[in-house]
Formats: structure tokens, C-alpha cells, sequence
């Protein structure tokens, strides 16, 4: 439970936020501070890529000699339940709460998926790999969640709670390691395929990701 501290006290600062009070006078006027630093220039959307840098980097690195604490198989099983947990905690809030954008129609603000994303990435690193890794992949992370700012997608509670969300996702999908040893151990003799399936999808401010999976 102890894991769980971190986590879910960012998304409860986040949800807090929600209703009209000082802490969200607050997060939107720092929001509105960050978008100003961008002045009359364009927007930068790299954030829409990079966001999957500490996610590759949690599968890949291990392949390129880096110490590892999970096997790839196991790795690819890990990222596959932290992707379905994301994918609940992130989309189930933005159905429910109505949570215009700083500068875009849409009200499905509350969290940022881009900052979950990036930030469970790091955590993947982090336990995988430790040290520099984690605290790199950790920066990457948080210049997302500043380039949401920047760009004018999300506020900053929606930042803080998108955080809290990637990290609770990516111990979740550690905490099933267990499962999915077990798994793998009973069917080692069998043959396991790999696939990785890119989605790209440039309508409704877009889509970029990718589908792994695993045959046992």
C-alpha cells in the first residue's frame, strides 16, 4: 500500500482542483502563466511523440545491453497491463467529467493522457532499470506535462492528476509480474510470439501509440 501513497495523492490533488475553490484558482492561473510564455508562437506538438520515448525505452533498453529486472517477455507482459490500466483510469474521468480545455473545445481535459503516458514510462524505467535511467526518463516525463501547459491542452491539475495516474498504472503492471511468470514458466516450452501494431490516427487532435502483444 505503501506504493500507493505517491500516486494516489496526485490524483486526488488533481481531483480536488476540480471543484471552484483557491487550489483551482490556482492551478489555472500558473496554466495560464506557462501558455504565456509561448506569446504569439505556434505550438510546439512534439509532446504528441515523445510521450512514448520513456515507454520504448522501459521495453528497449534492456535489449541494448542495459541491466534489467524482468526478462522482455516479462517486460512486454508488464507494459501491456500498465497500458490497460492507463487506459481505465485515464478515459473512464474523461467520459464523467466535464473538463473544458484551456484553449480547445473539447471537454474531456481532466486527466492528461499524454502526462500519464509519459509518466508511467518513467516509472516502467525506474523499476527496471534504476538509477540514471529512471531519473532521465523521469525529466522526459515532466517536460511532457510542461509542453501540455505550453501548448494549451490541459491545466495544471489535469497535469498533476495524469502523473499520479501513470505511476499508479505502471506498479500496478509491476505488481502483476507474479501473474505472468507463472504464465510464462507453464508454457515456456511453447513457441511465443511478439507483435507490435503502430496506431496512428490524426483526426480529433490526433492519435499516436502502438499495440504490443504477446503469444503464449
Amino acid at each position: 500500500w505503501k506504493q500507493t501513497v505517491l500516486p494516489t495523492s496526485l490524483m486526488a490533488t488533481g481531483a480536488v482542483c476540480l471543484a471552484p475553490s483557491f487550489l483551482r484558482n490556482g492551478s489555472r492561473s500558473l496554466s495560464n502563466e506557462v501558455r504565456g510564455l509561448r506569446c504569439n508562437h505556434q505550438r510546439l506538438e512534439f509532446d504528441d511523440y515523445v510521450q512514448y520515448v520513456p515507454v520504448a525505452g522501459s521495453l528497449l533498453l534492456g535489449s541494448i545491453g542495459v541491466n534489467a529486472r524482468h526478462t522482455f517477455g516479462e517486460r512486454v507482459c508488464i507494459l501491456a497491463t500498465s497500458y490497460a490500466t492507463l487506459a481505465v483510469l485515464t478515459n473512464v474521468p474523461k467520459m464523467c467529467v466535464d473538463e473544458k480545455r484551456p484553449e480547445f473545445a473539447g471537454h474531456n481535459s481532466f486527466p492528461s493522457g499524454h502526462t500519464a503516458t509519459a509518466f508511467m514510462g518513467a516509472e516502467l524505467v525506474r523499476i527496471e532499470y534504476g538509477g540514471w535511467y529512471g531519473a532521465a526518463a523521469y525529466a522526459v516525463a515532466g517536460g511532457i506535462g510542461f509542453m501540455r501547459l505550453y501548448n494549451g491542452r490541459h491545466w495544471f491539475h489535469d497535469v498533476v492528476a495524469g502523473a499520479g495516474v501513470g505511476i499508479l498504472s505502471a506498479r500496478m503492471g509491476e505488481w502483476s509480474v507474479g501473474l505472468w511468470q507463472r504464465l510464462l514458466r507453464k508454457n515456456r516450452k511453447s513457441t511465443k510470439n511478439y507483435s507490435f501494431t503502430p496506431i496512428v490516427s490524426p483526426m480529433n487532435d490526433g492519435y499516436y501509440g502502438f499495440v504490443a502483444g504477446i503469444q503464449l
